[in-house]
C-alpha cells in the first residue's frame, strides 16, 4: 500500500498538521505500507520536519503572487494558490508514484480539490479535519478531537457514503506515545511545563511565563518551543530574566517533557491529546479559532482547566488559572486521571488498519 500525504506547514497553518499526518506515517510505514510527503515552500521548513522522521518529500515551489482567495473556503489564502494549480503540482509530483491513498490535511482544500486528484491518480481520499467548515468528497474522513456528534458536526459537509473515523480513539500521535511513561501524581506542584505549539504568533509563551510569576510560582519552570518561533529571541531574554527557568528549542521528546511537569500550560491544539495521553493536569489557552471547537467541550467534562473566561489571553487570568490549579491538588488528579483515560496512544495505528483493510 502506497501513501501519499498533502500537507503544509507556516506562520499561518502552523506545524500541528504536519505533526499528526507524520504519526499516521510511522503507524503505516509499521505495518508495510510506504509513505511519501508533498508540501509546499511557506516559509516554515515543513520539508525539513518531514526528512527528520525518514520520509521522502517533494517540495512544491512557494506562492509567486498574493494570498488566493475562494469564497468558498474560509482559509483559502493560507495555500497561496489556486486549487487548479495545488491540483496540477500534486499530481506532477506523485503521478509515477501511484499511491493508493492520497491523504489531505488541509484546511484550504475542500471537495473539488478530492475530486481533481481521485480522478487524476487513480487513488482513495482521505482527509484530516476538525473545522467541519467545507465540503468533503473523500473517502475516509478523520476527525481525532473530541465532539459530541461527529456526524451531527459535518452535517451536509459530509456525504453519508464518507467513512467518518471520530475522537480521540483516533488521536493520531506519534509512536512513542503508546508506551511511554506517563505522569505520576503528587500533592504539590514542583515544576510547570509550556508549550504553545509549532509556531506560537502570538507569543503565548511569554505570556505563560508572566502569569506563573503572578501567580507567585518560584518553582522550576521549562518552555518548549520551535525554530519556527517568530518571537523566539524575546523568549530567550524572558527565560533568562527567571531563575529556575530554561527554554528547550525543537525539543524531539515531548512525550517525556509532559510527564515530568506536575502541571502543562498550554495551547488547545493538537499537542492536547499528547498532554491526554501521558495523563498530566493541563491548563489550556485557546490560541486559535478552530480550538474553540475543542476546548469549551474538555473544560465541561472536567478533563482540562481554562482561564476565565474561557477564551481570555490575558495574563492576570491565566495567573489566577494556575494559582487556583497550585493550590488544588484534589482537582488536579482529577483533570489528570479524565485525560489520561480520553487517550491510549494508538489512535494513528487504528487508522492505519482501517485504511489497510479497506475494500
Amino acid at each position: 500500500m502506497r501513501v501519499a500525504f498533502r500537507v503544509d506547514a507556516s506562520q499561518a497553518i502552523g506545524t500541528g498538521h504536519v505533526r499528526r499526518c507524520l504519526a499516521l506515517a510511522h503507524a503505516l510505514r509499521a505495518i508495510g505500507a510506504e509513505c511519501r510527503f508533498v508540501t509546499r515552500e511557506l516559509g516554515v521548513d515543513s520539508a525539513g520536519m518531514i526528512a527528520l522522521e525518514r520520509f521522502a518529500a517533494a517540495l512544491l515551489p512557494a506562492p509567486e503572487g498574493p494570498a488566493v482567495l475562494d469564497s468558498r473556503v474560509v482559509h483559502s489564502a493560507w495555500a497561496g494558490v489556486t486549487i487548479a494549480v495545488d491540483v496540477a503540482q500534486t499530481r506532477a509530483a506523485l503521478a509515477e508514484w501511484a499511491p493508493d491513498w492520497v491523504m489531505i490535511d488541509h484546511y484550504d482544500f475542500a471537495s473539488r480539490w478530492h475530486e481533481s486528484i481521485r480522478e487524476a491518480l487513480s487513488c482513495r481520499i482521505a482527509a484530516i479535519d476538525d473545522f467541519a467548515d467545507r465540503g468533503h468528497a473523500c473517502d475516509l474522513l478523520i476527525d481525532h478531537n473530541h465532539a459530541p456528534d461527529h456526524r451531527a458536526k459535518y452535517g451536509e459537509h459530509l456525504p453519508t457514503q464518507v467513512v467518518l473515523l471520530g475522537g480521540p480513539e483516533y488521536a493520531l500521535l506519534g509512536p512513542a506515545f503508546a508506551d511511554a511513561p506517563r505522569y505520576q501524581p503528587r500533592a504539590t506542584v514542583q515544576s510547570i511545563g509550556v508549550f504553545m505549539g509549532g509556531v506560537d504568533l502570538a507569543n503565548l509563551s511569554a505570556r505563560a511565563l508572566e502569569a506563573i510569576g503572578l501567580a507567585g510560582f518560584e518553582g522550576a519552570v521549562e518552555i518548549v518551543g520551535t525554530s519556527a518561533y517568530p518571537h523566539l529571541p524575546a523568549l530567550r531574554t524572558a527565560v533568562e530574566a527567571r531563575a529556575s527557568t530554561r527554554l528547550l528549542v525543537d525539543l524531539g521528546d515531548l512525550a517525556g517533557f509532559f510527564a515530568r511537569h506536575d502541571l502543562q500550560v498550554g495551547a488547545g491544539g493538537g499537542a492536547t491529546w499528547e498532554r491526554c495521553c501521558i495523563g498530566v493536569p493541563m491548563l489550556l489557552l485557546v490560541a486559535a479559532e478552530n480550538q474553540l471547537a475543542v476546548v469549551p467541550d474538555l473544560a465541561a467534562g472536567g478533563i482540562v482547566a481554562t482561564p476565565e473566561p474561557l477564551d481570555s489571553l490575558d495574563s492576570r487570568a491565566i495567573a489566577r488559572a494556575i494559582a487556583g490549579l497550585i493550590d488544588d491538588s484534589a482537582r488536579r488528579a482529577g483533570l489528570a486521571a479524565k485525560a489520561r483515560a480520553l487517550v491510549d496512544g494508538r489512535g494513528a495505528m487504528r487508522v492505519a488498519q482501517v485504511m489497510k483493510q479497506w475494500r
